[in-house]
């Protein structure tokens, strides 16, 4: 029998200096602008004035999560400017983080737009339009698929186990699946819209298929190449690959990888990996701006 782990359980805040010591213990998240990129303001630290501004306004819109109250949420105190950093994005624009306080919604983080004018307590202020009250969670891309609101209920190694009704000698093939037939099928909704590579539409489906196509895909083929795939999964690969083949023409109009092409670049690589011939490409990391870098003498 495995013993109940002694770490004892971290309590969320429950009040506003609880909540400021919590992100006051934690380094400021540092904004990276390369050349050519001007905000016109900066990340700010609310004052105590300034988080009674935002709690007032909350109020004042009923901005609540649903099944909590407007009142119950604390404010984190860093936030962030992000007029600049999304398309239709007002140049004003501030992103404040927000903490449910109700009981059993602790976990549910949040965010409300507000502009610097407002932030600052000019009562002429711009007024931004109020924005849902969308949990972080739930825009992260895999939210759809997890099996909770606030994420996935088995994490680390219990969640690539092997399903109750039929255990797989690879872990993790069910949800490398799932997230290939997500991304198809994003792909060929983007394509039947009609809007073709309008970079506001095409990009995260694009984007989405390139990193299933480049990760889980390979992993699957490779498996697959070994003989360690059972009947189950096999048949699902096969359904899927016979889809991403009917697919081609819409892939070839959106400027997409095929997943043909892509297998076999996969075991050619694997090949060479497992023979000592395969070297990855160097890549820049880390990119810092042109102002930061040293300069020639």
């Amino acid at each position: 029998m495995f013993k109940k782990s002694m770490t004892p359980k971290k309590t969320p805040p429950r009040t506003q200096a609880e909540l400021d010591a919590y992100i006051a213990a934690r380094p400021r998240p540092a904004r990276n602008t390369f050349e050519g990129m001007y905000p016109l303001h900066e990340d700010l630290e609310l004052s105590d004035e300034q988080v009674q501004i935002v709690l007032d306004y909350l109020q004042e819109v009923n901005f609540h999560l649903p099944g909590a109250a407007a009142h119950e949420f604390l404010v984190v105190r860093w936030a962030r400017y992000t007029g600049f950093q999304f398309m239709q994005e007002p140049l004003e624009a501030y992103a404040i983080g927000l903490r449910c306080t109700h009981p059993g919604m602790e976990d549910q983080h949040t965010f409300i737009r507000m502009s610097w004018g407002q932030l600052m307590g000019d009562p002429e202020a711009i007024r931004l339009p109020v924005n849902e009250p969308v949990l972080a969670s739930d825009m992260m891309t895999l939210a759809r698929y997890r099996d909770t609101r606030t994420g996935p209920s088995r994490t680390g190694v219990n969640a690539y186990a092997s399903p109750p009704d039929g255990p797989n000698p690879v872990p993790g093939t069910d949800f490398d699946l799932k997230l290939l037939n997500g991304a198809l099928n994003d792909v060929l909704e983007q394509h039947s819209s009609g809007q073709g590579r309008d970079i506001n539409s095409w990009w995260d489906p694009a984007l989405n298929w390139g990193v299933a196509l480049a990760g889980r895909y390979p992993r699957l083929k490779y498996f697959e190449s070994k003989g360690r795939l059972n009947e189950q999964t096999l048949a699902a690969l096969h359904s899927f690959e016979a889809r991403a083949a009917q697919a081609e023409p819409a892939l070839q109009e959106l400027g997409l990888a095929s997943a043909a092409s892509m297998a076999e670049s996969a075991l050619r690589q694997a090949e060479q990996a497992e023979n000592g011939k395969f070297s990855p490409r160097h890549r820049i990391r880390n990119p810092k701006p042109l102002t930061e870098q040293e300069s020639g003498t």
